[in-house]
């Protein structure tokens, strides 16, 4: 059975998808000028002063500023088109990677590349997420703002060590396929802290575009979270996939990291085990 559209209808609808990159861009700034932003950071850097916390959220908030001209559209980043969907090249790099030609660590550097991708503090995508052939594999949509908040993070540099650790703490990573170390903690790829952090942000777009839950305005709370795992769109999300496969414990255990995640990140202080009646 055909479902028919009209022409203003299927207009609308180009509209949106011409302006999603941008939709996801500027929710970002929004998010990260918001009240609770700023809440959350004082919650990732304790005992910091309230300039030092001003100061770190106008860092970030720079980091932002003109990415529309730091924005490119490529016919593939890997090898192979759809191989990767994105990608930001830091400004800033930290800890070590896994080389798996050598089988050994090495200190995180800026390498040149072949194809151009390589330019500092700028973002890739292929071409299906071209303003005017906006057209991502399903579940891969919140790519543009998994990749801006990279940028946001300087490429997980301006993530502190207590934030790194309570991700350590509460994620499980594949011994076979390490990816990030930092402090002495191992990490895989989905729960390096840049990379599990930007999935998080992700989610939260999504959750908003959505209207389950306003992150710039409210607590993220069981409600929510409820609200989130039986909605179809999230379920099909590969950030939210990947989040919940990372996260440690049985199904309550999930829950109530993820809603603490969602809300602190960093509240307590590093190592402190989770108390179960805290997690709203």
């Amino acid at each position: 059975m055909k479902i028919l559209i009209t022409e203003s209808q299927y207009n609308l609808i180009v509209e949106q998808n011409k302006n999603e990159v941008n939709n996801q861009l500027n929710w970002l700034r929004s998010y990260v000028s918001s009240p609770k932003y700023l809440e959350r950071l004082r919650k990732e850097f304790p005992g910091k002063s309230e300039q030092f916390i001003q100061n770190e959220r106008n860092a970030r908030l720079n980091n932002l500023k003109g990415m529309e001209n730091k924005t490119h559209y490529v016919r593939s980043i890997g090898k192979n088109p759809g191989s990767f969907s994105g990608m930001m090249i830091p400004k800033e790099r930290e800890g070590e990677v896994y080389n798996y030609k050598t089988k050994s660590w090495q200190p995180d550097k800026w390498k040149k590349d072949e194809k151009g991708i390589d330019k500092k503090g700028h973002v890739y995508f292929e071409k299906e997420y071209q303003p005017n052939r906006w057209n991502p594999y399903p579940g891969f949509e919140t790519i543009p703002t998994h990749e801006y908040g990279h940028i946001i993070d300087d490429g997980g540099a301006r993530i502190p060590t207590s934030t790194k650790q309570k991700i350590f703490n509460n994620t499980k990573s594949d011994p076979n396929w390490p990816n990030y170390r930092s402090n002495g903690m191992t990490f895989d790829y989905e729960s390096t802290p840049t990379e599990f952090i930007n999935r998080l942000q992700s989610v939260r777009y999504l959750l908003n575009k959505l209207k389950i839950y306003n992150p710039s305005t409210n607590q993220f709370t069981e409600r929510d979270y409820n609200m989130m795992i039986n909605n179809p769109t999230i379920k099909d999300n590969v950030h939210y996939q990947d989040i919940m496969k990372s996260l440690k414990g049985d199904t309550n255990q999930k829950k109530k990291i993820f809603i603490d995640f969602m809300n602190t990140l960093a509240k307590r202080d590093a190592g402190k085990p989770m108390d179960d009646t805290q997690y709203a």
